[in-house]
Order: structure tokens, then sequence, then C-alpha cells
């Protein structure tokens, strides 16, 4: 009978060994899910950080799209009203034309650029010369009537400043526009990754209550 008890005893404290053995291992396992639960946990609040951060820029950005093609319509508003005054006094005072001041300049441009870059014959080369002192002439002849009218100038000037401002506020309108769909880019890619991040927390936080 006492045989029969200490066998039992010793059955008993070998199950409660095991049993304390497997706890171990479970609570080990445990601890490694959760350890695992909390990084990835972590890691999904950094990129839903990172995505809302990217979604700030991106929406500065197109306030700054929308200010820079205000201003530059704005701009563009100006221009127009100058230059029905410009037409006004050109008409007023027989200045108007078929060809602008930068009509020739441009010509000349062209030619002195293919004088420069091209090998002409002597009777091209003189052709191309006095085309060129031509262009001259007729330029100074549209200047002359231009530069007496100070009105006239004041506006011109006045024009094309806000052709310069307008260009700006143009290439800020580009500018903004891309950095705002680059951070829209990044937005979407931090909100993806923040999906799966959070699917694979959800998978550990399964495993570690299994393990429980």
């Amino acid at each position: 009978m006492l045989t029969e008890l200490e066998d039992k005893r010793g059955k008993l404290r070998q199950e409660s060994l095991a049993f304390e053995d497997r706890r171990s291992q479970l609570n080990a396992e445990a601890s490694k899910w959760a350890a695992k639960r909390n990084e990835l946990n972590k890691a999904t609040k950094e990129l839903i950080d990172k995505a809302y951060e990217s979604k700030k820029l991106r929406d500065e950005s197109n306030k700054n799209v929308a200010q820079s093609k205000k201003k530059r319509d704005e701009s563009n508003e100006k221009i127009n009203q100058l230059s029905l005054k410009i037409d006004d006094i050109r008409k007023k005072h027989n200045l108007s034309g078929e060809r602008t001041i930068r009509d020739p300049r441009h010509e000349i441009d062209l030619l002195e650029f293919r004088q420069q870059t091209e090998v002409l014959s002597p009777d091209k080369e003189k052709h191309l010369v006095d085309k060129i002192a031509a262009l001259r002439a007729e330029l100074k002849g549209r200047k002359e009537p231009l530069e007496k009218n100070e009105e006239l100038r004041k506006h011109l000037d006045e024009a094309q400043a806000l052709r310069d401002q307008s260009s700006n506020y143009h290439n800020q309108v580009i500018k903004f526009a891309e950095l705002a769909q680059e951070y829209h880019d990044q937005m979407i890619g931090a909100f993806k990754e923040a999906d799966q991040t959070r699917a694979e927390a959800d998978a550990a936080q399964k495993e570690f209550l299994k393990a429980q």
C-alpha cells in the first residue's frame, strides 16, 4: 500500500514538473508574441503618425497652390487691363502696327545665332549682315516713338514686370503641385504599411492569447 502511494506521488510529481515545464514554455512563447505585438503596434503608430504628417504637408502644399494660382490670375488680370490701356495709347498716337518690338528683336536673335553657328558663303554672309542691319534699323524706328511717350513706356514696363511676376507665380503653382503629389503618395504608402503592420500585430495578439 505504501509502495503504491509512493509510486502515485512520484508519478504526480513527474506530471507536475512536466506541467511546469510546459507552463514555462508557454510563458516564454507568450512573452515572445507579446514583445512582437508591442513592436508591431509601435511601428503601426509611427506609420500612422507619418501618414498624418504627410497629409498635413500635402494640405499645406495644396493651399499654397491655390494661393499662387490666385496671385497669378490677379497678375494676369492686371496685365489684361494694362494691355487695353496700351492699345488705346497706341491707337491714339498712331503707334500701332502689325509687328511689335519683340518681332524684329526675335528675328535678330535668330539670325545672329545662325551667323555664329553656320558656315556661310560670302554672298550669304553679306545678305545675312544686311538683313540684321535692316532689322536693327526697324527696331530702332519702332522704339523711338514708344520711348518718347512716357505714359506708354510706363505701362509697358509695368506690364513686363507683371508678366515676370505671373511667371514666378506659375512656377510656384507647379512646384507646390508636385510637392502635394509627393506628400500624397507618401501618405498613401504609410497608411498601407500601417494596415500591414496592424494585421501582423493582430496575428501576434492571437498567438499571445493561445499561449496564455
